[in-house]
């Protein structure tokens, strides 16, 4: 497929760039003087979208809005029908008379990141001053609520998992379950409640799930 030759230059920097952003990246080159297949090379797949594919509604509303002076638009946030959130970037591509012919487009799947930035911020959140006269450290003795201990250890499992609940298969959420309940998790009252809320299912899954990593037969209708 011949292309602009401003593409082809981009189009030869891309398998390079996938190799420095990783696997959680894609990149997609568009020709934008055929919206209707617009995308001529892609490197990673996080969309699920192919060679050949037309352009998206946001692509073509941009060029549309702006024509030749569309604005290049960075890190802005989507969210993909099954609740992934990327971050993305959209450049734009000119020819040597300053018309818009192409755009580069870059998608990060940043669902686990930010996971694990959630956990981190939960890790180190500190009492607004305002909670504490004068700034002061409160007077207190440090006791062990095992409620806010199983809760911490729950949501340190799931973000160090492979992958975020939502793209969890069985036999993952059964060996988070057997984690957790080695560790004594379940001892705690709630904690089946808990854990079913995490990782979005009820209750009775849960104790089924704790029948097989037990040795026992779970139930048939979870």
């Amino acid at each position: 497929m011949k292309i602009h030759h401003n593409l082809e230059v981009v189009r030869r920097l891309m398998p390079g760039l996938a190799q420095m952003l990783g696997p959680s990246c894609e990149i997609v080159l568009h020709d934008l003087t055929r919206m209707d297949a617009s995308i001529v090379a892609m490197e990673g797949n996080v969309t699920g979208r192919r060679l050949g594919d037309g352009a998206t509604n946001y692509l073509v509303s941009m060029v549309q809005k702006y024509g030749d002076d569309a604005p290049n638009c960075i890190n802005y946030k989507n969210i993909l029908p099954d609740n992934r959130v990327l971050r993305s970037t959209t450049l734009y591509i000119h020819d040597d008379s300053d018309k818009v012919v192409g755009a580069l487009c870059i998608n990060q799947d940043v669902t686990d990141a930010l996971a694990a930035r959630r956990l981190l911020e939960q890790a180190t959140r500190f009492a607004d001053e305002e909670e504490s006269p004068a700034g002061e450290a409160p007077a207190e003795v440090f006791s062990s609520n095992v409620t806010e201990m199983m809760e911490t250890i729950v949501n340190t499992e799931v973000a160090l998992s492979q992958h975020a609940v939502a793209y969890m298969q069985k036999d993952e959420k059964l060996r988070l379950v057997r984690s957790l309940d080695a560790r004594g998790v379940f001892d705690v009252r709630g904690a089946v409640e808990y854990v079913a809320k995490r990782l979005g299912v009820t209750n009775y899954t849960v104790y089924n799930y704790l029948k097989e990593v037990k040795g026992g037969k779970a139930d048939q209708d979870e």
